[in-house]
């Protein structure tokens, strides 16, 4: 299995006509999660031809309009398509009081659809999403209101069965070596047990992704990031605005390129990008610190 990244808003604050607000689609064969859902979000989604039905959960980093406008009526969408199954949406403090605000003035419409709410508290942790392969974690981040970033994987897989050697051993092909190479031992026809030792590699590391945004470099970020194949980390400003950025509690494209490079992380996109500044420009003013940098483009699909 693997994971896509498709954003769908790279723009900090404000749409603008080639980018959208914060929104990304953390995407496997036949599921996706969306991080964040600014304005817009669910009409990107349709034009990267992602099926909402498919949608397992939502995660909200903060409540800043640019990140959450577009969830109210991405849930009243699903309401109108008479979703059965729960949605996630998992966030900060105040999220639940939010929503339930909404749909008092109605302005939700989610009908049968229920909507579990998490809401992230002091370190984080696992967000549980029931029936889904995405194995998800929150970490606190350093923003003006509460923040939570989030790393998204999926399992570990199995390793790699040797079928010269399970022929050599005797063992028939056919539901046997499925066995071996989740990892159990098998009976064979003459009595004997042969383990997976020997027999099948080492479990392969499931591909993993961290989120995050809105933040001043701190350590979390790092703990997200640390070893992911890639950081989605926010580059609102350019490094000559950095007394700017932190003051509005934002980050840099070189400061994010140092979060990545002592996460270990195999490569970092950045995204956020103020309205006035080329993402570009970014990428490669941050490239001396680490060299796999992508600067996302609203729809244009990133494979881990």
């Amino acid at each position: 299995m693997r994971l896509n990244l498709i954003p769908l808003g790279t723009s900090a604050g404000r749409p603008t006509l080639s980018r959208g607000a914060s929104a990304l689609a953390v995407v496997t064969e036949g599921a996706w999660v969306l991080c964040d859902c600014g304005e817009g979000a669910q009409i990107a989604a349709l034009r990267a031809g992602l099926s909402l039905s498919r949608l397992d959960a939502v995660l909200i980093t903060h409540l800043h309009g640019d990140h959450f406008n577009g969830l109210p009526g991405l849930l009243g969408t699903l309401g109108l398509e008479g979703r059965q199954r729960p949605l996630v949406v998992a966030g900060p403090p105040g999220l639940t009081a939010l929503l339930q605000h909404l749909e008092r003035a109605g302005s939700l419409g989610t009908g049968d659809m229920e909507v579990r709410v998490l809401e992230q508290q002091g370190n984080g942790g696992e967000v549980r999403i029931e029936g889904s392969q995405f194995l998800v974690e929150s970490r606190p981040l350093a923003h003006r209101v509460p923040t939570y970033g989030f790393r998204v994987a999926l399992p570990d897989r199995a390793g790699t069965l040797d079928v010269a050697r399970t022929d050599a051993a005797g063992v028939p092909r056919g539901p046997l070596l499925a066995d071996l190479k989740a990892g159990r031992p098998v009976t064979l026809a003459d009595g004997r047990v042969v383990g997976p030792e020997g027999l099948v590699g080492p479990r392969q590391r499931g591909p993993a992704m961290a989120y995050a945004l809105d933040t001043v470099p701190c350590p979390s970020a790092v703990d997200l990031g640390r070893g992911v194949d890639a950081l989605v980390h926010e580059a609102t400003y350019e490094d000559a605005r950095a007394a700017l950025a932190h003051e509005r509690g934002h980050s840099t494209g070189v400061e994010a390129a140092r979060i990545a490079a002592e996460a270990e992380a195999a490569g970092l996109v950045l995204t956020h990008f103020s309205p006035s500044v080329d993402g570009a420009a970014l990428a490669d003013e941050a490239r001396a610190i680490h060299p796999r940098i992508i600067a996302a483009q609203d729809l244009a699909e990133i494979p881990l």
